[in-house]
């Protein structure tokens, strides 16, 4: 926990009995939040901004009289913003060195100029091209920003270009199924960076962010190489899952925030069973004459790295612990293999399936004493009943006191963990 979230944690920790009053009061006095770092954070956001609204603004002047210029001219201008960009990083490397304000806002608008010169040069020389190529060249360009002067912002816009790139070479064209194989080498290209902001700011909300783009670049990308959806595709899909909600605990004894990844993946792990709690997806999946035989190496690619991520996490990590979503990956491919036989039994073990979970979770939440947990595990409880008013033809009145009794069931568990709350304070 970084400095500047320990006001915010002193009073819940007060109101679970951890610590008493006075001791809340010693420590806010021990450690202090400084004026100074809630400057720089707000320094740094104006800075970000700033530096967009420079760039847009000049680009907005350049572009009203663009046409009037001469070529000479619109090839010098097109260079001017790449120009600016590298004095700035250059100062920011040696004068501002500590600076998050500037190495942001430099590298941001050396980025942003990268790309412009690009377009502007194939537009004045009517150099013809694609979106896929353009992505991947802008994409090598900024690649070393992350490095140098070793920007987040820049790191963002990197990972979300990088899955736009692979979106390009999948789906831009009708019928292609040509895979992105450069994007492996583009996301691998990133990953010392995060390994590097980990060490380096591991507990900072710039991090978090990070997790959260990175997670959700990994999971596009892991799609982007099927050739079609067929009935083995969800597979790689849950073992992705699986491996996502698995990466706390690959640094566990080591504050990092990297929740997001637990995030991502348990949120899909929860759609995939939410989506084949139906019984027509078992139907449409297990008889229907599917021969998309070629995608099963990356099927079984992204499957094992599920495996091997829940069976290395046994190390440190005991069964159900904290959540049910790793031992998700278990309990879909035995719905799985159900499915082949009867898809009526497969959606009735997905639904227990999920109502499973939605107990664990409960039952987590309540031992942690957390309020954000319990309502996840009643909230999945919930949907589950809910979706099954879809398949059974049930009464207004009937499904009004479902509504009704679902209703009590968080006021009841969420008012009892309340009380609990205020009975441990002393």
């Amino acid at each position: 926990m970084s400095r500047s979230q320990l006001p915010d944690a002193l009073p819940e920790l007060v109101r679970e009995g951890l610590i008493s009053a006075e001791q809340a009061e010693r420590i806010r006095a021990r450690y202090p939040v400084e004026p100074k770092e809630q400057s720089s954070r707000m320094l740094l956001v104006f800075a970000i901004l700033g530096s967009l609204l420079v760039g847009l603004g000049i680009i907005l002047i350049i572009a009203h009289n663009w046409d009037d210029l001469p070529r000479a001219a619109r090839v010098a201008l097109a260079f001017v913003p790449i120009l600016l960009g590298q004095v700035l990083v250059f100062v920011a490397i040696r004068k501002q060195a500590g600076n998050a304000a500037w190495r942001e806002g430099s590298a941001l608008i050396l980025a942003c100029g990268l790309c412009a010169c690009i377009a502007l040069i194939s537009q004045i020389y009517h150099i013809s091209g694609s979106l896929e190529g353009y992505l991947l060249m802008c994409s090598f360009l900024i690649l070393p920003l992350l490095y140098i002067p070793g920007s987040i912002t820049v790191a963002l816009g990197y990972l979300a270009m990088v899955s736009w790139y692979g979106w390009a070479v999948r789906f831009e064209h009708f019928g292609n199924t040509d895979r992105p194989w450069m994007l492996l080498l583009l996301l691998a290209a990133a990953v010392p960076f995060y390994f590097l902001e980990a060490r380096r700011n591991g507990t900072g909300t710039g991090f978090w962010w990070l997790s959260l783009f990175m997670a959700l670049t990994v999971g596009c990308c892991g799609m982007y190489f099927y050739t079609d959806w067929g009935r083995y595709h969800v597979l790689g899909i849950t073992g992705l899952a699986a491996a996502f909600t698995l990466v706390p605990w690959t640094h566990r004894g080591l504050e990092l925030r990297t929740w997001p990844w637990a995030l991502i993946g348990g949120s899909t792990m929860l759609g995939v069973f939410a989506v084949y709690s139906f019984r027509p997806m078992w139907e449409d999946q297990f008889f229907r004459n599917d021969q998309q035989h070629q995608d099963w190496p990356a099927v079984m690619f992204l499957l094992s790295i599920g495996i091997a991520a829940y069976v290395l996490s046994l190390r440190v990590r005991k069964p159900l612990e904290r959540w049910p979503y790793p031992e998700g990956l278990w309990l879909f491919l035995a719905c799985f293999a159900v499915g082949s036989v009867s898809p009526t039994a497969a959606a009735i073990v997905v639904n227990l399936t999920l109502l499973l979970m939605g107990v664990v979770t409960v039952r987590r939440g309540i031992e942690a004493d957390s309020l954000k947990r319990l309502n996840l595990g009643l909230t999945i409880i919930g949907i589950t009943v809910l979706m099954r008013f879809f398949d059974a033809d049930l009464s207004f009145v009937m499904r009004g006191l479902v509504f009704i009794a679902l209703g009590c069931a968080f006021l009841f568990m969420n008012m009892r963990m309340l009380r609990q709350r205020n009975k441990d304070v002393p």
